[in-house]
């Protein structure tokens, strides 16, 4: 039998060497390691689409430097340090999510206000909160158990669908760079879910998708915006 024969007779389901026990188990362990940490990262966490939207330019750098650390402690807490124990392609996708941690600081240290400047601002909370309160669940729902709470800022799938909502409110083309590697993650966990048979964690890169494609409805047209019309159309001050 050839190579490339051998290899064609292998299914995902080979190249998983842990069942649905080991991975949700790994929501205990780090939120055990964690405690308490982890509680006043969600409280930062549900405060980020009001400061996001706040005039002071330092309350809106708080908001994307919670972000940007919500990414790079979930690349390197549960990604880095846990996952990549029982699935190797976990090391390269947090440092990935390290990466995307750094270009959300760099948009913090630029701390313009494109978020402030959604019409729908009400429809953009309700949606982040839904996402860091809702969809923890989806993991103690599968394991049984509350002590397998997926967290907002330690949980990757949580960070990536309200984090989803940011790149189509953000005026300039940096945003385009914050779309690849969630999808790359929502669709490499959808698969692992659907092997493990672990049903309703598809719910978590399903509704990341949903997040992305609602950023993008809720992002403000030129006809909403005002001053982002007159400085395209209007002549130049003398």
């Amino acid at each position: 039998m050839s190579t490339s024969s051998v290899w064609l007779s292998y299914s995902l389901q080979d190249l998983l060497m842990f069942g649905p026990e080991a991975y949700l188990r790994l929501y205990v362990r780090i939120n055990q390691d964690f405690w308490p940490w982890q509680w006043p990262v969600l409280l930062l966490g549900l405060l980020v689409p009001v400061l996001l939207q706040r005039p002071e330019r330092g309350l809106r750098r708080l908001a994307w430097f919670t972000i940007a650390g919500a990414w790079c402690c979930s690349g390197v807490g549960f990604l880095m340090e846990y996952y990549s124990q029982i699935n190797w392609p976990a090391m390269g996708f947090g440092w990935a999510f390290v990466a995307q941690g750094v270009l959300f600081a760099f948009i913090g240290l630029r701390a313009g206000e494109p978020v402030s400047k959604v019409q729908r601002r009400g429809a953009f909370a309700s949606l982040w909160w839904l996402a860091i309160l809702l969809l923890p669940g989806v993991t103690v729902l599968e394991y049984g158990s509350a002590r397998a709470v997926a967290l907002f800022g330690l949980a990757p799938g949580v960070t990536v669908a309200a984090t989803n909502l940011l790149p189509g409110l953000l005026n300039q083309r940096l945003s385009w760079l914050l779309v690849p590697i969630p999808l790359l993650w929502m669709a490499f966990s959808a698969a692992t879910f659907w092997v493990l048979q672990t049903y309703w964690l598809l719910a978590v890169p399903v509704a990341g998708l949903l997040m992305l494609v609602l950023g993008f409805w809720l992002s403000p047209s030129p006809a909403q915006s005002p001053g982002l019309r007159s400085a395209r159309h209007d002549p130049a001050r003398r």
